[in-house]
């Protein structure tokens, strides 16, 4: 059993290679802005992103150094944040639809409430021209308008082409504290509370009800996570399988952050009878520092390329870019075992789906290699797949093999 100082020499050396790319890919994401050629007009939102990239690069950086010295709780509970941000970060940086809501409201020249909703829906369409991608009705009272994002204009007033995500505006304007300060009236009851955020004090009672229910809607339609989701998908980001796989680790990290009794057991490997007196010390894991280093290694490449991406998406030139690529493509290479969101199956993925879909009373057999890539089912459990790679298996009734490219002996339960 591996515990104290020597933690670090042996996650290293049975990780070398992961944690040397994590290296590269780290040193890449921060010698990034270097490469990056601007024209003769910057905007603040360019900046912006990139420093979030960079904000979210320190934080997997520490990641990496929690892991290397055992501390896995820690660990997974930081990844869940990083995670969380990464779809933070695609959101408001270059998804251009979002839903409007209109509430239809009968006026007195409306015979009826169907007339009112076509009343509306023309409106909508004369006010929101070409930023009007289509409409549908949520419910009987509300419309939903798909626009693109806020166009900016120059100082004459006329339209530069280019468009400010509204996410983006959102996120920006959003306040976590006043909202909830707001919402549960708090504000005029801790002084405290009041002073720190003073600038109330020139708005009206009824002024303060307004901006709460702004920073309500904005919450509620764009910030929860199952929202962000929906809006990924709405711009062609995520779909419904892809959606799945985001939920699978949202809520296998979610373990550590809200302290469960499995995230307790999860990175605990020994028994309680087994802890001596002043026995604190941490003990190595294997499995849940390979999970979270590669938690971390492939995350830096989704923010890479996602650099890459945003960079292209404004017409900003990035020198050296196939040397950011190729980074990315060895991350899938050498890494590409761990079936994250955007990844392939590994053959051990095709091997359980084969064996799913086996029935040995009706002499029904299927291979691995009959499997095709988009109906592998994914996994609920990211830690026990793991260990599952590292075994070699035989299935007796579907007489299919997985032989391990990496075996293990000390798979646990």
């Amino acid at each position: 059993m591996v515990t104290g100082t020597d933690i670090q020499t042996v996650t290293q050396t049975e990780h070398e290679r992961l944690i040397n790319l994590i290296e590269e890919l780290i040193a890449a994401i921060k010698r990034l802005p270097d490469d990056v050629e601007w024209g003769e007009t910057s905007y603040m939102e360019d900046v912006e992103i990139l420093n979030f990239i960079r904000i979210q690069t320190l934080s997997l950086q520490n990641v990496k150094e929690n892991a290397v010295r055992g501390y896995y709780r820690d660990t997974f509970h930081l990844i869940r944040m990083v995670y969380e941000a990464y779809f933070v970060l695609r959101l408001v940086s270059t998804c251009d639809k979002y839903p409007f809501r209109i509430k239809i409201k009968r006026g007195q020249h409306d015979p009826s409430l169907e007339h009112a909703r076509n009343r509306t829906a023309q409106e909508v369409q004369r006010v929101f021209g070409n930023r009007l991608v289509r409409t549908y009705m949520e419910d009987k009272n509300t419309l939903v308008a798909i626009l693109r994002g806020i166009p900016v204009v120059d100082s004459q007033g006329q339209d530069t082409g280019i468009i400010v995500p509204y996410y983006y505006q959102a996120w920006h304007d959003f306040r976590p504290v006043e909202y909830h300060l707001r919402r549960d009236g708090l504000q005029d009851r801790i002084p405290t509370l009041r002073f720190l955020t003073g600038e109330w004090a020139a708005f009206s009672k009824k002024m303060k009800i307004n901006l709460r229910e702004d920073y309500g809607l904005i919450y509620k339609y764009f910030l929860t996570f199952d929202k962000i989701l929906d809006n990924l998908c709405l711009n062609g980001i995520l779909n419904k399988k892809l959606s799945t796989r985001v939920l699978v680790h949202y809520n296998f990290l979610s373990n550590f952050s809200h302290s469960t009794s499995d995230s307790i057991s999860l990175v605990s490997t020994r028994r309680i009878t087994e802890i001596t007196p002043g026995g604190l010390s941490i003990i190595y894991n294997h499995y849940s520092s390979e999970l979270a280093l590669l938690y971390t290694c492939h995350l830096l490449s989704m923010h890479l390329q996602h650099a890459i991406f945003y960079l292209r998406w404004r017409a900003i030139k990035l020198k050296n870019k196939r040397t950011y690529q190729s980074l990315c493509r060895r991350v899938e290479d050498d890494f590409g075992y761990f079936w994250f969101i955007f990844n392939k199956p590994h053959q051990y993925d095709r091997y359980t789906q084969a064996n799913r879909k086996c029935n040995y009373r009706k002499q029904i057999f299927y291979r691995p290699e009959d499997i095709r890539l988009g109906d592998v089912r994914y996994y609920d459990d990211p830690l026990y797949r793991l260990k599952q790679l590292h075994q070699s298996q035989n299935e007796l009734t579907s007489r299919n093999s997985y032989m391990s490219p990496f075996p293990r002996n000390d798979v646990l339960p």
